[in-house]
């Protein structure tokens, strides 16, 4: 159920949830849920977390983070079910990937809203969108190295760096796959390309590197899993809106320091 090959797997610090996401793929496979359900599953339950951040009470902020918990173990199961039943979706594909991004702006803009009726400051809600852009852009650059890993080593072929010019499967609606590639390229085609281009450009080269096991690794940390965890961890001590200054200042300093590690690590 891997999107990688055994001789290729590295330690991803987001995917914690994959073995409840693994387990809950293999009590589904025989039932009639599809991944489309387990992926609609996942947007109800980060949605319920922001419902939660917006009442604004301590005992509400634990359950919220618990159940962004929730959601990366659901979130974890859609593909591993997709690839159980060996019927890939770029639907499905696009579903989720739409589904953080409604989950991340439901959450984080109900943080800073929450926050900036507690505090009275109107500046914590532009807190928020920022926090929103930067884990969008980190998640994308994460992405980017993930899905050029997963290509380059014979992986899991559902993403694509550039979604527009991939093959639809017999089974997807084309007409589907059309309105959500349409959504998906608003909000993530052009951060796919920023990212290749500042690859391209650190590189020197218009030619991929493969990136290696500890690269691969330190640059899951920019994973969407990790950033809800670490809202996890924050809310569980009262202080959800601190989460959101961590992304915005150490994560984006982070990102930056790994395009220039690979920049060294390519040139020695």
């Amino acid at each position: 159920m891997g999107k990688v090959t055994s001789e290729h797997k590295f330690t991803d610090f987001s995917d914690y949830a994959r073995p409840i996401g693994d387990w809950l793929a293999r009590a589904l496979v025989a039932t009639p849920a599809t991944p489309i359900h387990v992926s609609i599953a996942f947007i109800i339950a980060g949605c319920a977390a922001g419902g939660l951040y917006l009442v604004g009470t301590y005992p509400a902020q634990i359950a919220a983070g618990l159940l962004l918990l929730v959601k990366s173990a659901i979130d974890a199961a859609d593909g591993s079910l997709a690839r159980l039943r060996q019927r890939p979706s770029r639907i499905g594909r696009f579903l989720d990937a739409i589904g953080d991004f409604v989950v991340d702006g439901v959450v984080i803009l109900a943080i800073g809203v929450a926050e900036m009726r507690a505090s009275g400051d109107a500046s914590a809600f532009w807190i928020a969108v920022l926090a929103l852009a930067s884990v969008t852009w980190q998640v994308s650059v994460f992405n980017y190295f993930y899905v050029s890993y997963r290509l380059a080593t014979k992986g899991d072929t559902t993403s694509q760096i550039d979604e527009a010019a991939a093959d639809n499967y017999p089974w997807d609606d084309p007409a589907t796959v059309r309105r959500l590639l349409a959504i998906y390229t608003f909000l993530y085609a052009w951060q796919d390309k920023l990212a290749l281009a500042i690859d391209r450009r650190v590189l020197g080269s218009d030619q991929p590197a493969l990136a290696s096991k500890t690269f691969m690794t330190l640059t899951s940390v920019l994973g969407l899993g990790t950033a809800l965890l670490i809202l996890c961890l924050f809310s569980l001590i009262g202080r959800p809106f601190w989460a959101l200054y961590v992304f915005v200042i150490p994560f984006n300093l982070y990102w930056i320091a790994l395009f220039l590690a690979r920049r060294f690590m390519n040139r020695t």
